[in-house]
């Protein structure tokens, strides 16, 4: 039997299942094929289904016991299996020689962001906060079954939305903020943006509100390095001083915050942003306070998501 080894979870490399040496040699040579019985098939699917998630989590250097993520899905084995080329791979020698499976496993065969959360590898909190802000949003589209199709000239109907508000990501680079705590949000920020349909506010240094058309474009990641670790209020103060309406605001921080009180003339700085629901992330365990940068924020409705912090190592 000559099999091409497939998943329905994840793309694999083209490698084959070959049961025994009449299938080897029929082959064509520098075709990459594992020699093993087909009841192996199972196991071999979840070797290399693990090959591909393992590093494809790697590349993200979010500082998360993937591992850990991955044993819960059922990858927990330490079993090993060695590839044979079968021919010309690599050196063009034309002999048959071992190969590994991880260096076989390239760049092309890693999983994007929004797959990994899709596969529920993505840590717990994301995943229940994600699910909170997209069924408001999608409790917020109506569909009208009158309404017209220009382009077909019938009325076949379409969904609309009642309010076209975004939502807003707040998240605190500062130095008092945990590093890996930093480094996770930042990593996840053009995700959970794309997902929430969410402007990214930054505040460490300095601070910046990124709309959500340009946070594709934006090195969000970067930014910790070139304005993360300071604690600045000005900035920010002049932000939210604007005059913007979100449906749900996201705040990742501490007890943290700018000076809101006066400017320079004694004059009471106004918060202008109107703000319908408000989820708070604070980094300290079991925490009762608001984050500092959304306490001038006066939502109809307010969320503290404890102990989220935890679950980012696990």
């Amino acid at each position: 039997m000559i099999q091409k080894i497939t998943s329905k979870r994840v793309e694999l490399p083209p490698i084959w299942l070959v049961e025994d040496q009449k299938d080897w040699d029929e082959l064509p040579k520098g075709i990459p094929r594992i020699l093993a019985p087909k009841s192996e098939l199972p196991f071999i699917t979840l070797f290399l289904e693990f090959q591909v998630l393992y590093k494809s989590c790697l590349n993200t250097n979010i500082p998360i016991k993937w591992l850990d993520c991955l044993k819960r899905l059922g990858y927990s084995t330490t079993r090993t299996y060695e590839l044979q080329s079968g021919g010309n791979y690599g050196d063009g020698s034309g002999g048959s020689y071992n190969i590994k499976i991880d260096d076989f496993v390239e760049d092309q065969y890693f999983v994007d962001f929004d797959r990994l959360s899709e596969l529920k590898i993505l840590p717990v909190w994301l995943e229940d906060i994600k699910a909170s802000i997209e069924t408001n949003i999608i409790d917020e589209v109506i569909f009208d079954p009158m309404a017209f199709n220009k382009q077909l000239g019938l009325n076949i109907g379409a969904g609309t939305v009642t309010h076209h508000l975004k939502n807003l990501l707040i998240l605190d680079i500062s130095s008092s903020m945990p590093k890996s705590v930093v480094l996770t949000i930042t990593n996840l920020a053009k995700l959970m943006s794309k997902k929430f349909y969410a402007d990214v506010l930054l505040t460490g240094r300095e601070s910046y509100l990124i709309d959500y058309e340009d946070v594709p474009n934006y090195d969000i990641v970067g930014s910790v390095s070139k304005f993360g670790g300071g604690n600045e209020g000005t900035m920010y103060n002049a932000i939210v001083t604007e005059v913007k309406e979100y449906n749900t605001v996201i705040s990742f921080g501490d007890n943290d915050a700018p000076d809101r009180c006066y400017d320079n003339s004694n004059r009471h700085l106004p918060m202008n942003f109107k703000v319908e629901t408000l989820y708070s992330l604070h980094t300290e365990k079991n925490s009762d306070e608001l984050t500092g940068y959304c306490k001038a924020f006066k939502p109809k409705t307010t969320h503290k998501v404890k102990n989220w912090i935890q679950s980012i190592n696990k």
